[in-house]
């Protein structure tokens, strides 16, 4: 049983927050609050969820509303995002996730209660995982010449980021020249995505990171460039904005 937000509002047992039903009229998304253990088998994956409490679901939609909200809707529209599932104990091929971009479903799937008790990380996780989605739109996920030039010649990324998911990997450190976490060193795709979201939330240590670190300067300069192109809306006046990083 799946609440959905356009056009009808069917709920079980879960109550919507008002924030989840406003983004789902501002951006024409439908959002889904999962009410029962649900489960969608895409092209060689399973992603299995269960329903939030009420307490969990209201603190996470104030947080997720607040990130997804600074988006312009344009944003969303060419990332083709069409569906956003709000859960708890998601997992991905029974692997625990904080979030999953299901591609072939235009679907998000976010989860209320992992990392609950860092509420900077669950910043950081909307926007990670949703690069994943506009990353792919763009052809560019796990093969991107142009971005890992930019990496010194010796410089190897790991076998994904499912095989790393020690504690720890998530924190920043000026001690990995040219990313800035461990989990960046896992794939091309999450060197981007690790960059993309701290720019968002973290945009002061970010600075720090690129006047000191020249290949993340060059990370950061073809990053914002290629957004950019990609969608008018990433324009200096978005990445200045004094609504991002707070």
């Amino acid at each position: 049983m799946v609440g959905i937000l356009v056009g009808m509002l069917f709920v079980g047992r879960v109550d919507i927050p008002e924030s989840l039903i406003q983004i789902s009229k501002k951006y024409e998304v439908q959002v889904d609050v999962i009410a029962e253990p649900y489960s969608w088998r895409g092209r060689g994956y399973t992603v299995e969820t269960s329903a939030p409490t009420s307490a969990d679901l209201a603190k996470y939609a104030k947080i997720f509303a607040s990130e997804w909200n600074r988006y312009p809707v344009s944003v969303i529209r060419a990332a083709k995002v069409k569906r956003i599932v709000i859960a708890t104990g998601i997992s991905l091929n029974k692997q625990v996730r904080a979030a999953v971009p299901s591609f072939d479903s235009n679907t998000m799937y976010y989860d209320t209660t992992l990392g609950s008790y860092n509420e900077a990380y669950q910043r950081l996780v909307v926007h990670h995982e949703f690069f994943h989605m506009m990353d792919q739109v763009q052809g560019l996920v796990r093969k991107d010449p142009e971005w890992a030039a930019l990496n010194p010649p010796d410089f190897h990324y790991g076998n994904g980021g499912d095989k790393m998911r020690n504690l720890g990997a998530g924190v920043l450190t000026d001690k990995l020249p040219g990313v800035l976490t461990p989990y960046a060193m896992s794939a091309i795709e999450e060197d981007k995505a690790e960059l993309y979201g701290h720019l968002l939330v973290d945009r002061e240590y970010v600075a720090g990171r690129v006047k000191a670190d020249a290949v993340i300067a060059a990370k950061v300069g073809l990053l914002k460039a290629r957004m950019q192109k990609w969608d008018a809306e990433f324009s200096d006046e978005f990445w200045n904005s004094m609504a991002w990083g707070t």
